[in-house]
């Protein structure tokens, strides 16, 4: 039977408004999808330093939806780098004011108390941190109870409250969960013990976190710790413990292909021999330093030398 079109509108009403529905549904979807892709996209840049293509794509998500939280979180992450702090926190607060669960609110939280320590507003971001904290102790939330705890505890020591970050990190050391954020928070506490003078446990905790490192951190994270390791026996006194652990980089290094680590576990050395009143010993060490640094071509090692050479 044929149907005229007039008379399929009279016999399919429903039918056409759901098609209509299902079509505006589709259009819904992917228009988010193609914002979230962009939102991915535009993270992406923003961690590889490419912060016009991040601002491009936060400005093209913006654009489509002035209130798309991860757009405006993406844009303010990449103001914050840029510097423009004023911005960065602008656009961040606005992005909080849009989450919807605790643990979006804790995520934006948490960066905004980063761009306020960034812009030094201190007592901004322990304001920010602490309600981060609060939300992620009132939802059993772990990871942002150590995150939060460790932010609070820089500030913190940034600000010469150098026991009320010790308290921050042990607090937040109850939440470690792998052997990564083990080696973290001990050598947050070994520095922390270490400008307290409290330098049997700043070795201990710094002894720890080598030992973390070696099992399950990057070769950069064994050094860097390897270095404050010697740096805080050399603020023990324990100028022998700090001669071997540099002497064990250097080999490390060499072995490695790590001639950046070479040089500055030389010039640690040299600072070392310093402390001790082995002014010449410390010269050749500079010296050394200078040399490798230089082959690198390290200027902000080869900067820091020459400045400790000037002091002997």
């Amino acid at each position: 039977m044929k149907v005229s079109m007039k008379s399929l509108f009279k016999l399919n009403p429903v039918l056409i408004k759901l098609s209509l529905l299902l079509a505006s549904q589709c259009l819904s979807v992917n228009a988010y999808a193609d914002l979230a892709d962009d939102a991915y996209l535009c993270n992406k840049a923003s961690n590889k330093g490419d912060y016009t293509q991040a601002l491009a794509l936060s400005d093209k998500i913006l654009k489509q939806d002035s209130h798309y939280r991860e757009g405006l979180l993406c844009k303010g992450r990449t103001l914050g780098a840029l510097g423009m702090a004023d911005e960065a926190i602008t656009t961040v607060k606005a992005a909080e004011k849009l989450s919807t669960s605790p643990f979006e609110h804790m995520v934006a939280l948490t960066l905004l108390g980063n761009m306020q320590k960034n812009a030094k507003q201190y007592a901004d971001a322990m304001a920010s941190y602490q309600q981060s904290l609060t939300l992620a102790h009132a939802n059993d939330n772990g990871q942002f109870q150590r995150i939060n705890n460790n932010l609070l505890g820089e500030v913190s020591v940034d600000n010469n409250q150098t026991q009320a970050g010790l308290d921050y990190y042990l607090a937040g050391k109850k939440f470690v969960a792998n052997d990564n954020e083990r080696a973290d928070s001990y050598q947050r506490l070994a520095t922390t013990y270490s400008l307290l003078k409290q330098h049997d446990l700043a070795i201990e905790n710094q002894v720890r976190a080598l030992l973390m490192q070696k099992q399950s951190g990057t070769l950069d994270e064994y050094a860097n710790t390897s270095l404050e390791l010697g740096r805080i026996y050399t603020a023990a006194g324990d100028y022998a413990n700090a001669e071997r652990t540099y002497t064990k980089l250097i080999q490390f290094a060499q072995e490695n292909g790590g001639a950046y680590y070479e040089a500055k576990a030389t010039f640690y050395s040299g600072l070392e021999k310093s402390a001790s009143g082995d002014h010449a010993a410390a010269k050749a060490r500079f010296a050394e330093a200078s040399k490798i640094a230089k082959a690198v071509g390290d200027t902000e090692l080869i900067n820091a030398i020459d400045d400790a050479v000037s002091h002997l």
